[in-house]
């Protein structure tokens, strides 16, 4: 099946696109991304997800060659062209091409998205646990903005996965802040635990969605720092994303922690999250 993209106004096959050499997303990383999950062929949040990336681009002093609504028609487009059941859009947004220098350029940006087949999400039963592996969070202090600049993500998964685990999750002054790609959540009590937005941490999407339903289990969002400790002897522990939704957490540095399954309390959190997701993509 041919992959579709969508870049710059064109439409074409994927392999047969190209960026020039000298675009700055490729010499300096000087872009952002969004990565959007299908459900039944629709997007799930897509406009929380085009706010993002608009938050990004401020971030770093891109401006976007089109507006939301106009990027939301475009998307429309190219997945009535890719017709997809489950999947994902991949997008990025780069400063453009320009003689390589540091100073800002006066140029168009580069735009592209592409739309690929995922498989479908597991009964929540059947979702897969996740083994931790902390690593001390060097990365820079704008992680809200959702940079394309991914290297100390990218050394920081293969560094969990060389140990042993699925994933790493970053530690600051024995706090844990986020992992490399992805929300981390702790339940203590009847509290819904999860490091505040900021300098370390992105406004996850399915974040934001836990944090306005956790009520209706009978749990007090709370945005705060969470101490390693804290988070290995945690009531229930999980990970969140937008391909991965939530997946319950097994291991912290090679040690099993509790409860050992998929928590009660997380498990209904997903299952209300579910039955967002069947709405909205009906």
């Amino acid at each position: 099946m041919t992959e579709w993209i969508w870049i710059n106004g064109e439409v074409i096959p994927l392999s047969e696109a190209t960026v020039s050499i000298e675009d700055r997303g490729f010499q300096f990383a000087d872009g952002v991304y969004e990565v959007i999950r299908l459900y039944n062929g629709r997007p799930f949040t897509l406009d929380q997800h085009l706010a993002r990336l608009e938050r990004s681009a401020r971030g770093i002093e891109i401006v976007p060659p089109m507006s939301a609504t106009q990027l939301k028609s475009e998307i429309g487009k190219l997945l009535s062209r890719a017709s997809l059941h489950d999947g994902m859009i991949y997008l990025q947004l780069t400063r453009g091409v320009a003689p390589r220098n540091h100073i800002f350029p006066q140029t168009k940006p580069t735009l592209l998205f592409y739309a690929r087949e995922l498989p479908p999400m597991p009964e929540i039963d059947r979702c897969e646990p996740v083994k931790l592996r902390t690593v001390v969070d060097e990365r820079w202090k704008r992680c809200w903005v959702k940079s394309i600049a991914l290297l100390p993500n990218v050394l920081a998964k293969n560094y969990a996965i060389t140990n042993g685990a699925d994933e790493a999750v970053f530690t600051e002054y024995d706090c844990v802040t986020e992992c490399s790609a992805s929300n981390l959540f702790a339940i203590i009590g009847k509290e819904l635990i999860t490091h505040p937005v900021g300098p370390k941490v992105l406004p996850g999407i399915t974040r934001m969605l836990l944090l306005d339903i956790a009520a209706a289990v009978g749990l007090k969002p709370v945005e705060r720092p969470l101490t390693e400790s804290e988070a290995e002897t945690a009531d229930e522990l999980f990970i969140t994303s937008t391909t991965r939704e939530i997946a319950w957490v097994s291991h912290w540095n090679g040690k099993p922690v509790s409860p050992g399954h998929y928590g009660e309390k997380s498990k209904k959190l997903h299952a209300i999250l579910r039955d967002k997701i069947a709405r909205e993509t009906a």
